[in-house]
C-alpha cells in the first residue's frame, strides 16, 4: 500500500471531524440539548482520527478477510482505546470515560460491547467509508489539499493548547478561589472588629474594609462562574467522567445553589 503523508493528514481531520459528529449527535440525542462532545473546543475528536489512521494502516492489507479485518478492529482499536483512557488519567487525574458498569470490562477503559462495535466499525470503515472518502480525496489537486491543511492544523494546535491549558489550570483555579475565601473571611473578622470599636472606628476605614470584601467576592464569584461552565462543559462531553477535583467543584455548586434556596425562603 502506497502511502501518502498529506492524504493521511488529510484522513485524519476528516475522521477526527466524523467521530465529532457522531459522538455529539448521539450525546445531543441522549441530553436533550446540544452538546459538544470531546476534549477540544472545535468540531474534532482526535481519538477518532487516529483511530481511522490505525484502521487505514493496519486493516488494508487484510481486505481479502472481512472475518480478519473485524478481530484485527476490535483487537487493536480496544488497545488504542485503553491506552488513551489510561494517558488521560495519568496527565490530568481524571477517568474521562468509564465501563466499569459495563460486563466485561478492563479497569473501565475498555469493554466487550465497545471492543465488538470497534470490530464492525472496522468493517465499514475498510469496505465502505474509507475508498469513498479516498476516491473524493484524491480528486482534489494536492496543492489544495495542502493549503487547508495549513489553516486546519493551525487551528487545532491553537485549540489543542488551549483545551490542555484550561484543564491544567483547573486545579489551579480551584487554589485561587479557597484563597480568596480565605481571605474574604479574615477580612469580615476584622470588619467585625472595627464595628465593635463603635464610634471610635473610622467610618472611612470601615467603607474600605467593605469595598475591599466586595471587590474579592466579585473576584471570587468571576473565577467561580468560568470554573463551573468549563467543568460542566467537560461533564457534558463525558457524562462518565470521574476526578475528584470535579466532582468537589460540582458539590460546591449543589451546597451553594442549596445556601441560595434557603435564603430565599
Amino acid at each position: 500500500m502506497e502511502i501518502n503523508i498529506i492524504n493521511i493528514l488529510a484522513y485524519f481531520l476528516i475522521y477526527s471531524f466524523i467521530g465529532w459528529i457522531l459522538e455529539s449527535v448521539l450525546k445531543t440525542i441522549l441530553e436533550k440539548k446540544f452538546v459538544n462532545s470531546g476534549f477540544l473546543y472545535g468540531p474534532f475528536c482526535p481519538i477518532y482520527g487516529i483511530g481511522a489512521i490505525i484502521m487505514y494502516l493496519g486493516l488494508g492489507e487484510f481486505k481479502e478477510s472481512p472475518i480478519l479485518v473485524f478481530i484485527l478492529g476490535f483487537l487493536i482499536l480496544s488497545i488504542w482505546e485503553y491506552i488513551v483512557g489510561w494517558g488521560l488519567e495519568k496527565v490530568f487525574n481524571t477517568k474521562y470515560w468509564d465501563y466499569s458498569q459495563n460486563k466485561f470490562n478492563i479497569k473501565g477503559r475498555v469493554c466487550l460491547l465497545n471492543s465488538l462495535i470497534w470490530g464492525i466499525l472496522g468493517i465499514i470503515f475498510t469496505y465502505i467509508v474509507h475508498p469513498f472518502i479516498e476516491s473524493k480525496i484524491t480528486q482534489i489537486p494536492e496543492g489544495i489539499i495542502l493549503y487547508i491543511l495549513i489553516v486546519v492544523y493551525t487551528y487545532l494546535i491553537i485549540d489543542a493548547t488551549i483545551s490542555i491549558i484550561k484543564i491544567r489550570n483547573i486545579t489551579i483555579k480551584v487554589e485561587k478561589i479557597r484563597e480568596i475565601g480565605e481571605t474574604i473571611k479574615e477580612k469580615l473578622e476584622k470588619l467585625e472588629e472595627l464595628k465593635k470599636i463603635g464610634e471610635g472606628a473610622k467610618q472611612s476605614n470601615l467603607e474600605s474594609l467593605q469595598t475591599i470584601i466586595n471587590d474579592l467576592k466579585l473576584k471570587q464569584k468571576k473565577l467561580r462562574l468560568k470554573l463551573y461552565k468549563h467543568v460542566y462543559r467537560l461533564k457534558r462531553a463525558f457524562p462518565t467522567m470521574k476526578s475528584e477535583v470535579i466532582s468537589q467543584i460540582l458539590n460546591d455548586k449543589i451546597k451553594i445553589l442549596k445556601r441560595k434556596r434557603k435564603t430565599k425562603e
